[in-house]
């Protein structure tokens, strides 16, 4: 009698997670709203912004190089660093390709 109850209650559960699978979108619909609506366009205008800023140090560094100054060589560098950074979410892209499971 007791395994009857036991997998009356097992199979109870069951059903219970089974009926509430069509709930689960519309939990996660916010989250969804607030990545497309908020992070997103926030990622696309900082690498924007980003890859602006790369083309006039680079720029600048090649007329600095072009006089013979190399003072620019390093923002440059630091600079591209950044717009990578940016561009891989955070070097997330970057560490799962290299660390595979």
């Amino acid at each position: 009698m007791a395994e009857r109850a036991h997998a009356l209650i097992i199979g109870g559960t069951v059903q219970l997670g089974l009926g509430l699978l069509p709930i689960v979108p519309i939990l996660l619909l916010p989250f969804i709203i607030v990545f497309f609506v908020i992070v997103f366009p926030l990622w696309g205008v900082a690498l924007a912004v980003l890859g602006v800023l790369v083309l006039l140090i680079r720029g600048a560094d090649w007329l600095a190089r072009a006089a013979g100054v190399t003072a620019l060589g390093g923002p440059a560098v630091a600079m591209s660093r950044a717009f990578r950074w940016v561009l891989t979410f955070g070097g997330l892209t970057e560490r799962l390709s290299h660390n595979p499971p």
